[in-house]
């Protein structure tokens, strides 16, 4: 009776196995939660839930970058951005630091990409920035938030402004060089 009893729970122990190492191979190559025989067995094993948390929002995120401006003033292009930030955003805020990284790089593209600020909001630019600055902190071998984060920056420096009057002919220059201001030339 008692080998009967152990075999019988032997068999149901492979049992469970099988079905968990099924639902192990459902996991692979899957963005949305797949059908599964031992229940949340496997999601639980694997950690999966904070990886399918991230794949929606990389979804949401190539949804924004493809919707275009379209015929209703972009209405459906900022709510398309606006649900895609909200996911990012969830997922920046809870996910392991190499995942939070790769939400806040995203992140910081949506807001590069986006357009002015009204008055006495944050500017995209400076969003953008933040963003790709917390991807670059929270993992530091992130390449992609270090590359975009250069490109913020050096996009936002000052390139030099020319003080004093100017060569133009107006009333505050002089005209003596610039176009127009010499000899004309003899052609090639």
């Amino acid at each position: 009776m008692i080998r009967i009893a152990a075999a019988t729970a032997a068999l149901a122990a492979a049992g469970l196995l099988a079905a968990v190492w099924i639902d192990v191979g459902r996991w692979e190559h899957t963005d949305t939660r797949p059908p599964t025989l031992a229940g949340r067995i496997a999601e639980n094993l694997l950690g999966t839930t904070d990886d399918l948390r991230l794949r929606a929002a990389i979804r949401g995120f190539e949804d924004a970058e493809a919707t275009p401006y379209g015929f209703d003033n972009g209405a459906t292009q900022a709510r398309v951005r606006a649900l895609a930030q909200g996911r990012l955003a969830d997922v920046a805020a809870s996910a392991k630091p190499h995942q939070a990284a790769q939400a806040d790089d995203l992140l910081g593209v949506l807001a590069w990409g986006g357009t002015r600020a009204p008055v006495g909001a944050v500017d995209p630019a400076d969003r953008a920035v933040s963003a790709f600055t917390d991807a670059a902190r929270l993992d530091p071998t992130d390449v992609d938030a270090a590359f975009n984060l250069e490109v913020a920056l050096r996009s936002l420096q000052a390139h030099g402004v020319r003080q004093g009057p100017g060569t133009s002919s107006g009333t505050r220059g002089s005209g003596h060089s610039g176009a127009g201001a010499g000899v004309p030339g003899q052609g090639y």
